[in-house]
């Protein structure tokens, strides 16, 4: 199963567009997929010297096992329920333009092709690229917690200041 990830507009899977800031119930109705809702508020507050509104709050669907038992897909939305982040664990290429990310292919090959066409790259940290013009991050397996430098993480968002900060 593909999906294919249109830079700042959101992404097809299924044949379905999404498009960044859909609201979360119809994201969940247009896909019509078993999911599990994970929702949190992540209590950052004491390194903010008690300032609450620093808290993280995580809205997240889980898809796991739709094309393999390996996959995992995770749709990230805003506080007001709105489409805001993919991630892709496994299971899905992923094309952007005329590029196939194919999971457990050497993440410098992929790099390579990027620069090829004149997108700009940082290596955030040893197997972790960040792409800020497609407002992408990738990652390897080995800065992931695993073995090898194949391609192991996908994530792409909508709004990219909490990467840059």
């Amino acid at each position: 199963m593909d999906i294919e990830y249109l830079p700042n507009k959101g992404f097809i899977l299924n044949s379905l567009k999404f498009e960044w800031n859909n609201e979360r119930n119809s994201v969940r109705e247009k896909l019509g997929m078993k999911h599990k809702e994970e929702d949190k508020i992540i209590d950052v507050a004491e390194f903010f010297d008690g300032d609450e509104s620093m808290n993280i709050h995580q809205k997240r669907d889980v898809y796991e096992n739709l094309n393999s038992k390996k996959d995992m897909l995770f749709l990230n939305y805003d506080k007001d329920n709105r489409l805001r982040d993919l991630e892709v664990h496994y299971g899905f290429d992923i094309l952007i333009d005329n590029i196939r990310l194919d999971f457990g292919t050497e993440i410098t090959d992929l790099i390579k092709q990027f620069k090829n066409i004149g997108t700009e790259y940082s290596e955030t940290e040893k197997g972790n690229y960040f792409l800020p013009k497609l407002k992408i991050t990738i990652a390897d397996s080995e800065s992931m917690g695993g073995d090898g430098t194949g391609l192991a993480y996908f994530y792409a968002t909508s709004d990219i200041s909490h990467l840059t900060e």
